[in-house]
């Protein structure tokens, strides 16, 4: 099976894994998370993906950008005062990329 485009929606698979990896990131506190969606990647890492692919010399061991995850969730500690936190998950590597703590004073846009 060829791998994904990088610029296709994240798989269930993809979703799942990206929860595991930020779930043992923090294996004592409790997390909801709000949305996991493709963190697509920078237009200089997609470019000479798509050169090959618009040239027809595509194969499914060309380079790829990496596939990453933005995940938006709250980390709900003894206060049970919800912080927001924001990270990129490197599905390729399986791995956090990055992770930033916005706060207690800050909520995401979306919030059901």
């Amino acid at each position: 099976m060829a791998p994904p485009h990088p610029l296709q929606n994240l798989s269930t698979e993809e979703i799942n894994a990206a929860r595991e990896i930020l779930l043992a990131q923090h294996r004592d506190q409790v997390i909801s998370f709000r949305e996991i969606f493709l963190d697509e990647p920078a237009k200089a890492e997609l470019v000479a993906f798509l050169e090959l692919e618009h040239s027809g010399h595509l194969t499914p061991s060309s380079p790829r950008p990496s596939r990453r995850a933005k995940c938006q969730y709250d980390v709900i500690n003894g206060d049970k005062v919800p912080e927001y936190h924001e990270s990129i998950i490197d599905l390729t590597n399986k791995c956090r990329a990055r992770h930033e703590v916005i706060g207690k004073e800050h909520h995401a846009s979306l919030t059901m």
